[in-house]
């Protein structure tokens, strides 16, 4: 919710990622470890889509090729099937397909297709509902195929696409899979009841396929632009950007506000959740606008420190980022000028050139800026007038709607934006270094030092260019999609935030 071949890595000395696993410091890290001669690593190119808030990755099922949101905030890996029932997710009333905001590309089972049997697929998020069967099916991603991998085909599902995806790629923990047994009906029961089961990366792993982990690097687009080159997602490997060699190591933690019950009564890791240590924001530098970047590591005499320490998990499926209500509160009225609060959606407004404010995350031992084009979302192209945009941060009293009356902090897409994060389900653990410099296309370019290339050297996978009449449009091998999306979108989006979260 494509594909960069991989080089076998060569036989260069033990890497010294080892050495680190046990540290939270700020560190010089090889980040590649040596794998077996069926290991491989490979990376694909990204589309950002609705204004830069969405990611999408191409993902070849059956045979056919589509483009599914890349979302570390959940783990299945679900497709839409061809004539799926579109359905209002208040009432159950059925709605046209275009409404639930998919992409044209539909799912038909292929010859390599095998439903599994007594188990259906029933998912609920803050947005909406997906709803289907479970089936083994032949999968690939990145150039890595998967014989016989567990995939969902939802063949019904309330409105939560982004007018070019087919589905979502899960790439959080096996606990949060969304198998039930097959006389579950009730869909408020989707939380509980579970029948959990590898997902795809795992699974990858599992036959050898990748080293057990994969990593991210969001591309930043225009704020008026509906869509464009999104970044990167690697397998087992480092994508080819600019980033320091220092990285930050933390454990993934077992999230604490969640309830025990969506996790089979365990507790276990299910989402990528650590702890931020500490927030550091203040007033904006004077230079930061939307068109302009903000230095990432800025302290003044006018920086503000919050040391209360909370759990927060990486959700690059979610467009906003959801920390404590009183930091929210305070880093917002330090846009110039001010954004302002709008109770009914839940949503902080804000002038779309306005300067923003200085925020740092405190992770491990190191403390990482957002630019300050990322605390700005832009929601529609207006027909006529001003752009209409809001602050990416929101207070997390707002985030676990689908969950009941809990918390839920949650580091967003737009932190993504700022570095590259390593997330390892071998050593459960996250590992992050600064960006140093803007994510951009590469054609016949790999990663050098960290033996991060892939076969053949080649980036492929979606691209997009981006457009300012309110239309997505992609162009490569997968699907076509033109889709209006911008008043939608805004609906979708101030639905999400009013509501909850996507929490998968």
């Amino acid at each position: 919710m494509g594909n960069l071949s991989a080089l076998f890595l060569t036989l260069r000395l033990f890497q010294i990622i080892a050495l680190a696993l046990c540290s939270s410091s700020a560190q010089h890290l090889v980040l590649n470890r040596r794998g077996s001669p069926a290991s491989s690593n490979a990376t694909s190119g990204l589309l950002s889509t609705t204004f830069g808030t969405n990611f999408d990755v191409n993902v070849t099922i059956g045979g056919e090729t589509f483009p599914l949101l890349v979302d570390t905030g959940s783990s299945d890996t679900y497709v839409m099937k061809k004539g799926y029932r579109c359905f209002d997710k208040t009432n159950g009333t059925e709605l046209p397909q275009s409404a639930c905001l998919y992409g044209s590309a539909t799912y038909t089972p292929s010859a390599t297709y095998s439903q599994i049997p007594n188990e259906i697929f029933g998912v609920q998020y803050g947005a909406g509902i997906a709803s289907g069967v479970l089936a083994h099916e032949e999968v690939t991603l990145a150039g890595i195929t998967v014989k016989n991998a567990t995939i969902a085909v939802a063949n019904s599902s309330s409105p939560q696409g982004d007018g070019v995806n087919s589905g979502i790629l899960g790439l959080a923990y096996p606990a949060l899979t969304s198998g039930h047994p097959a006389n579950v009906t009730d869909n408020t029961t989707y939380f509980y009841n579970r029948l959990t089961y590898n997902p795809l990366l795992f699974v990858m792993h599992q036959q050898g396929l990748i080293e057990p982990y994969f990593s991210l690097a969001l591309a930043r687009t225009p704020q008026n632009s509906t869509s464009g080159f999104g970044g990167y997602l690697s397998l087992g490997g480092l994508p080819p950007v600019p980033h320091s060699d220092a990285f930050t190591s933390v454990s993934v933690e077992i999230d604490n506000s969640v309830p025990i019950q969506v996790t089979s009564n365990e507790r276990v890791r299910a989402y990528w959740t650590v702890t931020v240590s500490s927030i550091v924001y203040g007033p904006g530098n004077g230079t930061t606008s939307h068109s302009a970047p903000q230095p990432n590591n800025i302290t003044t005499s006018s920086t503000l420190r919050n040391g209360t320490s909370f759990q927060a998990f990486i959700d690059s499926g979610n467009f906003f980022s959801y920390l404590p209500d009183t930091v929210v509160t305070s880093i917002n009225s330090l846009f110039s000028p001010p954004a302002v609060f709008d109770a009914t959606t839940g949503l902080w407004y804000v002038d779309c050139a306005a300067t923003a404010p200085q925020l740092g995350l405190e992770i491990g031992n190191q403390t990482f800026f957002l630019d300050g084009r990322d605390l700005i979302y832009q929601t529609a192209q207006p027909s006529s007038g001003e752009a209409q945009c809001v602050s990416n941060l929101l207070s997390s009293d707002f985030s676990g709607g689908a969950y009941g009356e809990i918390t839920l902090n949650i580091i967003g897409a737009a932190f993504l934006k700022n570095v590259l994060t390593v997330f390892d389900f071998g050593a459960n653990e996250v590992r992050m270094a600064k960006l140093e410099g803007e994510v951009t296309a590469s054609e016949g370019q790999g990663q050098s030092g960290n033996g991060s290339s892939g076969r053949n050297g080649n980036v492929d996978g979606i691209s997009g260019s981006g457009t300012d009449d309110g239309t997505a449009s992609k162009s490569d091998a997968g699907p076509s999609a033109k889709t209006s999306i911008s008043g939608s979108f805004f609906a979708l989006l101030t639905s999400i935030a009013g509501v909850g979260i996507w929490l998968f």
